[in-house]
């Protein structure tokens, strides 16, 4: 009832009309003679069915504008789901002695000393003091690839350790997390009034005018000529002339898109952010994260000396059996499918497991060459591999010393393989910089400390990506990929996803230059970033989604932050931007052939009785107090109807600007002009039924 107050609808100028419109047809109910000669007694009871109506048209576009807010405001909710309990391990020293203490998260306090071992939550933000780990960020961040950290870096509360053990130190006050910092940027973030918005609520308020205007003077020409026209039918024609439709949806239609951001976990400063991403012209796109996954996979083994590829896959398979990392299932996926499966793997159930270490850079496995039992047949699941895995309390560390009847395999980092094996092969590294000359990553192998080759890692194209890119290019938006990659290997992932524009070796700052160039050629950009280097650009670009992980600077330029860190998601905000805009030209398409079928259908029976010759217009057979309800209670009860379609939005496929023009034209215009007249007619039917 608040959102009834009058002042409350001064923002809303056409639903503030209508709430007037009931407060005089109210007083037309309590005191009808106030009202001569466009009232009478005798029709109070009509008089209190109109005001109702009229109210409830009131009522129902705050209704609208209700749900959108409560659906923004179920964002922080969801937020703070995130913010879980956890128990710490407290460092305490006690006269030189130091102990382990449980402690939930909630009381932990900054320059807090905490222990981190491998499965660990970290239960606060908090900086690597001593050791060095793998951390997975993926729940907090999107990035699923671990992140390797070391004293000086931050670790996330939320996030999980997946190697090694690490001492931090809590940086921050429970209620300062960055999750906490998200919950108050939901919270206090704004939706100010679009320029689209501007413009569509001075057409409302010219319309309003113009149709006030013709009442007014219908109202005058009534009284002077003696027309006996009821004022409450001339309001009744007021109400259903004037753009009600648009004027109780248009609030929700860009309230209910901030608020499809935020069930994407993108934080929206501004409704006009939203607006301008309908119109983006150029989409700047960085490279990893966005095009490709980011995740490694293997896509060759490349023997060196006299060594086969046979055996590289084989000594890849059995290194990587215990390596549950999106790298080592894809090394055992490729050896699978070309045929190398080792024979030594059955003996893997009595294998020493040197697991990966951030500080070593390699993993790998040491196993007995005496007999055991085998792997059924083309079973690669992980409950095998489970079943099979031998579990060890101390952390194996690779290059121990090898038995007669032992084999061990390790891969790593080139640079680190060459510190443990006893001889280089010549070509070994002109291979490693080929490989990486070419922007994959190569992964050396060796074989009881003899390298026997190097496998090619390459950063494979998110799914859908293609069709993602495609999708802009047919809306005519204009793809530019970024990539720090040198211009062979950019040029390949370009043309692999259809993107003809493209900027190798690139620079953080060479986004500002693109931001700046493209808008001097009056397009609209819309670009991401994360770091401190792209807050200019971010600033300056009409859509800037910051991620979330990236640095403070980079997120207070831009006027989105995407929680997930998912630089993908800015080609969704582009599609949200557009059917925001393709609902809002939907509505006032509907609303507008509404008005029209609405005029119609009241002002032959308004009429009629005075000029007899407008019958034969009264195509619908209305009488004069039924037609007037039947506008009325059809012209507020489209309102809740199209609630769904304004906080949905429009069934969206990308497609050309005029293609989407002359469908919404034909769909929601025509079908504008006839709803009306059969929902009028419907109506009618019920009234004099009922009224027997």
């Amino acid at each position: 009832m608040v959102r009834l107050n009058p002042l409350s609808l001064l923002s809303n100028p056409v639903m503030f009309i209508v709430e007037l419109t009931f407060f005089i047809v109210a007083a037309m109910a309590i005191y009808p003679p106030a009202f001569y000669p466009v009232a009478n007694s005798s029709m109070r009871i009509y008089y209190v069915e109109v005001s109702l109506i009229l109210l409830i048209t009131a009522w129902f576009s705050t209704l609208a504008d209700a749900l959108a807010e409560t659906q923004a405001k179920n964002t922080a909710s969801s937020l703070r789901s995130l913010e879980s309990e956890v128990q710490s391990k407290k460092i305490v020293t006690e006269a030189d002695v130091r102990r382990i203490v449980t402690t939930p998260s909630t009381a932990l306090r900054k320059g807090d000393l905490i222990l981190l071992e491998k499965n660990d939550v970290v239960p606060i933000d908090a900086e690597v003091l001593e050791g060095i780990g793998m951390v997975d960020e993926s729940l907090l961040t999107g990035e699923s690839t671990p992140v390797r950290k070391a004293p000086g870096d931050e670790v996330i509360g939320g996030s999980r350790v997946i190697s090694d053990t690490l001492t931090a130190r809590v940086t921050v006050n429970p209620e300062d997390t960055y999750i906490s910092e998200m919950i108050r940027l939901v919270e206090s973030s704004k939706r100010p009034r679009t320029p689209n918005e501007v413009a569509v609520t001075t057409v409302l308020i010219g319309l309003t005018a113009i149709f006030t205007i013709i009442v007014v003077a219908l109202l005058g020409l009534s009284v002077t000529l003696d027309l006996a026209v009821d004022l409450s039918v001339l309001i009744a024609l007021y109400v259903c002339l004037l753009p009600t439709t648009i004027g109780a949806l248009l609030p929700s239609i860009g309230l209910s898109g901030v608020s499809r951001l935020y069930q994407r976990k993108i934080v929206a400063k501004s409704g006009r952010a939203v607006e301008r991403a309908g119109d983006t012209d150029v989409i700047i796109l960085d490279k990893t994260g966005t095009i490709t996954v980011g995740n490694r996979q293997a896509v060759e083994f490349i023997p060196v000396s006299s060594h086969t590829e046979k055996e590289v896959g084989e000594a890849a398979f059995l290194s990587s059996w215990h390596d549950d990392t999106p790298e080592g299932r894809s090394l055992i996926r490729l050896a699978y499918e070309d045929g190398f499966v080792p024979r030594e793997l059955n003996a893997l159930g009595v294998s020493e497991v040197y697991e990966f270490s951030a500080s070593t850079r390699t993993s790998g496995v040491k196993i007995s060459q005496g007999t055991g039992f085998m792997l059924p047949k083309g079973d690669k699941s992980g409950r095998e591999r489970g079943r099979l895995r031998r579990k060890f309390e101390a952390h194996q560390e690779a290059g121990s010393i090898i038995g007669e009847d032992e084999i061990e395999i390790i891969k790593g980092a080139p640079d680190a393989i060459k510190k443990i094996a006893r001889s280089i092969p010549s070509n070994f590294d002109a291979l490693v910089d080929e490989i990486s000359s070419q922007g994959d990553t190569p992964l050396a192998v060796t074989r009881n400390r003899e390298v026997i080759g190097v496998i090619r890692l390459k950063d494979v194209l998110k799914p859908g990506i293609r069709e993602k890119i495609l999708s802009v290019k047919v809306m005519g938006i204009r793809p530019v990929m970024l990539t720090g990659d040198q211009p062979l290997t950019a040029k390949s992932i370009a043309s692999e996803v259809g993107i003809d524009e493209y900027r190798p070796e690139a620079k953080p700052e060479d986004k500002y230059d693109i931001v700046t160039r493209e808008q001097a050629e009056t397009r609209v950009v819309a670009m991401i970033g994360d770091g401190t280097n792209d807050a200019p650009a971010l600033a300056v670009a009409d859509v800037g989604l910051a991620m979330n992980s990236g640095t403070q600077a980079a997120k207070e330029a831009a006027n989105m932050v995407d929680l997930e860190s998912n630089p993908a998601k800015i080609i969704e905000v582009v599609m949200l931007g557009k059917q925001l805009l393709m609902t809002r030209g939907a509505v006032t398409t509907f609303s507008i052939a509404n008005d029209v079928a609405k005029y119609f259908a009241i002002v032959p029976v308004m009429f009629a009785t005075t000029h007899p010759e407008l019958k034969a217009l009264n195509i619908l057979g209305l009488g004069l107090n039924t037609a007037v309800l039947s506008a009325l209670i059809f012209n507020a009860a489209i309102i809740p109807l199209l609630i769904p379609l304004a906080m949905k939005g429009i069934r969206f496929k990308p497609t050309s600007t005029m293609g989407l023009f002359i469908k919404n034209a034909l769909i929601y215009g025509v079908g504008g002009i006839i709803v009306p007249f059969i929902g009028i007619k419907l109506i009618d039917i019920a009234l004099l039924s009922i009224g027997g």
